[in-house]
């Protein structure tokens, strides 16, 4: 006889919950005892991986490597070159790409796959969707993480009043905003999840029925429902807000802040594959979990840069995935990292910034004729400081700049100011006459090709071939 699913649930919280208190006494650690402990995980992961991965005992062989290895002898693999080497690079030989998709075709719930496994997949904003598995052991410690989080937030479990936590997040139980809660939905919190791609006017109503204790969502959605708070439509008063999946700008949480004055606005940062990072106080950076997952934050050509520097991208190796390992593996981020410990005491480094993706870079025409690089922080720091701008969307078209603005009713006459203002600064970074126009829409892209996250640059043009 099968053991109940419900059965199982319930183990693999009881198992998180026990990984959870041996993430506390991590947070209390010296940093050099995280850094031994990080390099028994690696040692073991490597080890582990050079004789179960057909893709790493070929690379092992290949190469001559032999223990103890090093992880800088281990190759850095991108989104693409990784999902075509998935079948080789797992653990398990029962793991298959095509049969993964086929069960991810028919997931609605919290189903295992053989019994043991549970699947997800990127929801593919940078253009190609990674599909991730996770086997029991590890989907807990993702639940720990989860109630590690939360606890950084001042949400505590068993409480006598069990805090009402509303996730906006993804309608897809292949995305961890929405499985995690559902995994976990046992008792310890009362989680609900609201659909990001649910209309505007659904999301209100449901909000101020279930009064959240805590608000989580992508900032662009936070950002709407602080128009919606002022507008007479939104009536909650969470004591937590938490944006992720998204950058959280400086501008967002000032407004965040002002339309809930009690509340304390907290940034989180997470990947499908396991890397978290969560800020202890807001705005003081974000720790990352170091104790299950290392970062490496590199330029161009993959050199790592100094703490304190704007990376080109990062480069991530799970601590706990064995099932499908996740090594030196390429993720678009381009982030800073903090050059000081946290005043707070715990061991792992912060990341100060993180300025989008490095796919999200728009190459204009210079003046001098050469290609410019403009980061999308120099249109974030336009576009925010207009608080009249409900969202927008920057569009790299062939002839030129698109922005694609909606407005509060009767602001639509901002669209002048906001062009002059962004060609002055496009001006001041090197770009040649920029072609600059601006269309006034009532919706934007459709948040459920990115399971509800939001893509606000976005590139039709080839910049190598400019």
């Amino acid at each position: 006889m099968k053991e109940p699913h419900t059965v199982r649930r319930l183990g693999d919280l009881a198992r998180a919950i026990v990984y959870r208190q041996a993430l506390i006494k991590h947070e209390c650690w010296p940093r050099a005892r995280l850094e031994e402990l990080q390099q028994r995980r690696l040692a073991s992961l490597l080890d582990w991986v050079t004789e179960k991965s057909p893709f790493y005992r070929e690379f092992r062989s290949t190469h001559r490597l032999g223990p103890p290895y090093s992880l800088q002898d281990f190759p850095i693999l991108d989104k693409k070159t990784y999902m075509k080497c998935f079948d080789q690079i797992v653990t398990d030989p029962r793991l298959r790409l095509s049969q993964l998709q086929e069960h991810m075709a028919h997931v609605c719930g919290d189903e295992y796959y053989l019994g043991k496994y549970r699947v997800l997949t990127t929801a593919g904003s940078s253009g190609l969707k990674t599909v991730v598995v996770f086997n029991r052991k590890e989907w807990s410690i993702q639940e720990a993480t989860s109630m590690r989080i939360a606890s950084m937030m001042g949400v505590v479990p068993f409480s006598l009043r069990r805090p009402t936590i509303v996730t906006i997040g993804s309608h897809s139980p292949l995305h961890d905003s929405y499985r995690l809660p559902l995994s976990m939905d046992t008792g310890l919190y009362r989680y609900h999840v609201l659909p990001a791609t649910a209309l505007l006017e659904e999301l209100v109503q449901r909000l101020n029925y279930l009064q959240p204790h805590v608000l989580r969502g992508f900032p662009s959605l936070l950002g709407l429902l602080v128009t919606e708070v002022l507008q007479g439509h939104l009536h909650i008063n969470p004591s937590i807000i938490a944006g992720g999946g998204e950058p959280l700008t400086g501008e967002l949480r000032k407004q965040l802040q002002a339309a809930w004055p009690k509340s304390a606005v907290f940034d989180i940062y997470g990947t499908q594959e396991g890397l978290r990072a969560m800020e202890c106080n807001p705005g003081q950076g974000m720790h990352i979990f170091e104790d299950l997952g290392i970062v490496e934050v590199v330029d161009e050509n993959n050199q790592p840069v100094p703490d304190g520097t704007l990376g080109h991208k990062i480069l991530f190796t799970s601590l706990f995935g064995f099932t499908q390992p996740v090594i030196r593996y390429e993720i678009t981020d381009m982030m800073v990292l903090a050059a000081e410990p946290c005043p707070c005491g715990q061991p792992f480094r912060r990341i100060l910034a993180i300025n989008g993706r490095n796919d999200d870079v728009l190459y204009l025409r210079g003046r001098g004729g050469k290609q410019v690089a403009i980061h999308p922080v120099h249109f974030w720091n336009v576009l925010e400081s207009y608080a009249d701008i409900r969202q927008y969307q920057v569009v790299h078209e062939p002839d030129g700049i698109c922005l694609r603005l909606m407005f509060d009713e009767g602001n639509g006459h901002v669209a002048g100011s906001v062009r002059e203002h962004l060609t002055r600064k496009l001006h001041t970074l090197g770009v040649e006459r920029p072609s600059i126009r601006v269309e006034l829409v009532t919706a934007l892209e459709d948040r459920s090709r990115h399971m509800g996250k939001w893509k606000n640059i976005i590139s039709n043009v080839n910049h190598s071939t400019q």
